[in-house]
């Protein structure tokens, strides 16, 4: 199974979101970002050597947590008004992110099939 431990990535999220986090808040936070780092690691295990979650993919992580984080009590809702606030939900966050992983799974080179031909002679 992938390291997908989220100890080292509380304190990122607490620079982002401007505060500090509560033991209840720290555990949420944490159970979003291994959410996070699996979702994404569907699409790259099979091009990872070690089964790491990659550091170079951390944005990522960063911006689909500070998502699930937002939409707290608001789950299941496309978006929601108060008091001249509206926020407006996606119902698949890692969808505007697959760009970026398709990059990253192009820089490993391993989907590469320059230099492989199969033929009959």
């Amino acid at each position: 199974m992938a390291e997908l431990d989220a100890t080292n990535d509380i304190q990122r999220m607490q620079t982002l979101l401007g505060i500090d986090l509560d033991d209840a808040n720290k555990g949420r936070v944490e159970a979003y970002i291994v959410q996070a780092k699996q979702a994404i690691m569907v699409y790259i295990r099979k091009y990872l050597d070690d089964d790491i979650f990659p550091t170079e993919l951390n944005y990522l992580v960063d911006q689909l947590t500070l998502a699930k984080y937002n939409k707290f009590h608001n789950e299941g809702m496309n978006s929601i008004s108060e008091e001249g606030l509206s926020m407006v939900f996606n119902s698949n966050d890692l969808k505007d992110y697959l760009p970026d992983i398709e990059a990253w799974i192009d820089s490993t080179g391993k989907d590469d099939l320059t230099g492989n031909a199969l033929g009959w002679f």
